[in-house]
């Protein structure tokens, strides 16, 4: 929040040192269980929806389309500090980002885990998603405005290309799943 807020002195919640940036890349792969776990209840509840009984779907398809779809944010940002010279920024963003990104994808599985227990309806779990998913995008732009010193047309513009990237990978690998 202290980077996507106004506090000036954002660096200071974060280790943005080498080990720090291995460590974000861990992070990401300790997102694919809350992956796994919205794909899995999703797909449950689609299923039962329509009388049929529902498959389990394959953990390796999920971390595949997961760490590509990940991943492919690092390599945008590699691109577009190396188009705006701003390769000095690329570590700290690449490790804020992944920060922020774990935290929302275990908010949009909490969501579901909600709806699992019978706490939600599956509507409301979705719209928990959807507001985790749309809260990346909000985040993108903000991230390359504070950590990158992007201006705010040209944070929007890598925010939008981020999630271009981002979804072409993640819709084209689902269309395959389902």
């Amino acid at each position: 929040m202290a980077v996507v807020g106004r506090l000036a002195n954002w660096e200071r919640f974060f280790d943005l040192s080498k080990p720090a940036l291995r460590l974000s890349f861990v992070l990401q792969i300790l997102i694919l269980p809350a992956f796994y776990f919205v794909a899995f209840t999703a797909n449950k509840a689609r299923a039962l929806s329509l009388g049929e009984s529902p498959e389990d779907p394959k953990l390796s398809v999920i971390a595949i389309i997961g760490i590509v779809y990940l991943l492919s944010f690092s390599a945008v940002a590699y691109i577009l500090t190396m188009v705006f010279d701003r390769q000095d920024r690329l570590r700290p963003w690449i490790i804020v980002r992944h920060w922020c990104v774990f935290f929302l994808a275990w908010i949009a599985a909490a969501g579901f885990g909600l709806f699992s227990l019978g706490l939600l309806p599956l509507a409301a779990a979705y719209g928990i998603v959807f507001a985790a998913f749309m809260g990346s995008l909000i985040v993108d732009i903000r991230l390359a405005q504070r950590v990158v010193g992007f201006h705010w047309n040209v944070a929007i513009l890598t925010a939008c290309l981020i999630w271009v990237a981002g979804m072409s990978l993640l819709l084209t690998g689902l269309s395959q799943l389902f």
